[in-house]
């Protein structure tokens, strides 16, 4: 085999595979940051609904206990 040839085969190995590395470590960060998001909103859905319900609480003690 060649030096050009092994320059190829090398190169048709190592390229895909960092490609693949590189594509992998985009897609944790990626995953990371959504994990944070969905954490976030879970937090303001949560904090929605506490003032919903006091907003409740406070109606029906100003409207439905005699």
């Amino acid at each position: 085999m060649t030096d050009a040839q092994m320059m190829t085969l090398a190169l048709a190995v190592i390229i895909p595979l960092s490609m693949l590395i590189y594509s992998n470590g985009r897609i944790t960060e990626a995953k990371e940051t959504l994990r944070a998001e969905m954490a976030l909103l879970r937090l303001e859905i949560k904090s929605g609904f506490e003032r919903l319900e006091a907003k409740l609480t406070i109606h029906e003690l100003e409207h439905h206990h005699k």
